[in-house]
């Protein structure tokens, strides 16, 4: 049974915009030689397909999510008739939530891609179990970010219908692509410096630690032109309708405690989040925050989250942080490996040298092969990186 594996694909709905221009022909490519040459039993589309999340911030967002993810299909309406043909030639396809794509409903991808499997368990999340021995776990793995996994507990005051499930890195990214087309701006701005709280105090501490990660944002990764009271992220998505400022993002010190406007004490509901989005082996909220960006850190939750946990998962396949990566985990009655399958983005910020990558796998009966490659001039290459352990 041969399985490939492909994630963070970042379709969006104005070429302007989005990160999958220049790939589309490449990947478009790389489906036709899977159907024509018969390369797997099955293709999984890992999160983040259809993006609902890299937009700037003053781009007037539709209220209508489906309709939304439906203007995305016909602004890629030839890479999404290529998965209709790989499904007509008889390959299987199934997708699996991201995190840029949380708010896409079951019907609007059967209505873009009529007989697509669908792998979910908690809206906005899934995790898909394959295999000729039901030994390989497949989801984006957003389920563990903080900043990334659904949340319909922090800003429900905010909406005016239903359970947002929206989370902080949703703005993340509507600030950061805002720097972006601003060409990232040198700007001197200033945010009011918080005193480290005592470390007894896990509450405040893990407050603290999320504040310092917005300053880090806004101060050195993506800075804006923008003042930080400009209402300037319009929200229309998810029950939300409102305008936000860089004020309402960043916590600050209260005579109750360390918060901001939107997510106030979200630390206090990551664990009932983490309950709730069943996360098998909980983290904290300071572990979390103080990972958010360590790629190691993604690479080997697998075995705190599956190999430790299941002796009956061999493979686990990640994907949400772009970065291609390959372990093996001795140790075990048998050995465990660990992929990223990276992304199809035009610009791989995360590794420069690999974009077209995924995962191929070959599952038998008594053991089970993974190769990490990249589609290169219309031919398979390995993919090598620092991240690649073999």
């Amino acid at each position: 049974m041969k399985i490939i594996v492909i994630s963070d694909i970042h379709l969006g709905i104005d070429d302007e915009i989005s990160e999958n221009v220049k790939n589309r022909p490449l990947l478009i490519s790389f489906l036709k030689k899977i159907r024509n040459e018969k390369l797997a039993d099955e293709v999984v589309i890992n999160g983040d397909f259809l993006d609902q999340w890299y937009l700037p911030g003053d781009y007037e967002t539709n209220p209508d999510s489906d309709a939304f993810y439906k203007e995305v299909a016909e602004n890629n309406m030839d890479v999404i008739d290529e998965f209709k043909s790989l499904m007509d030639s008889g390959i299987r396809l199934v997708y699996v939530p991201g995190n840029h794509d949380m708010t896409l409903s079951h019907k609007t991808l059967e209505d873009i891609l009529p007989g697509i499997v669908q792998s979910r368990d908690v809206r906005g999340l899934g995790r898909y179990r394959t295999g000729r021995r039901g030994e390989i776990v497949i989801e984006h793995s957003h389920r563990y970010d903080m900043f990334c996994a659904p949340d319909i507990l922090t800003n429900s005051e905010f909406v005016e219908y239903g359970e947002p499930i929206l989370p902080a890195g949703y703005f993340f990214a509507r600030v950061g692509v805002t720097s972006l087309m601003e060409g990232m701006p040198e700007v001197e701005k200033e945010i009011n410096e918080i005193p480290m709280p005592s470390a007894d105090d896990a509450d405040q501490l893990a407050a603290y630690v999320y504040f310092k990660v917005w300053e880090n944002v806004l101060l050195n990764m993506f800075p804006v032109n923008e003042s930080f009271d400009d209402e300037f992220i319009k929200v229309a998505v998810d029950g939300f309708k409102a305008s936000f400022s860089i004020n309402d993002l960043i916590p600050r010190e209260h005579d109750d405690g360390i918060y901001a406007k939107l997510y106030k004490n979200v630390q206090r509901n990551w664990a009932e989040v983490q309950r709730r989005n069943f996360v098998p082996s909980p983290n904290t909220p300071v572990e979390c925050l103080k990972n958010l960006l360590n790629k190691d850190y993604y690479i080997d939750y697998s075995k705190k989250q599956y190999f430790d946990l299941d002796p009956t998962v061999d493979v686990v396949v990640f994907g949400h942080t772009h970065l291609p990566a390959y372990r093996v985990y001795d140790g075990y009655a048998r050995p465990k490996v660990v992929v990223n399958e990276g992304t199809w983005i035009d610009k791989n910020t995360d590794d420069l040298e690999n974009t077209a990558t995924f995962a191929l796998i070959d599952s038998g009966v008594g053991e089970t092969e993974v190769e990490l490659l990249k589609y290169v001039d219309g031919e398979f290459a390995e993919v090598k990186n620092e991240y690649v352990e073999k």
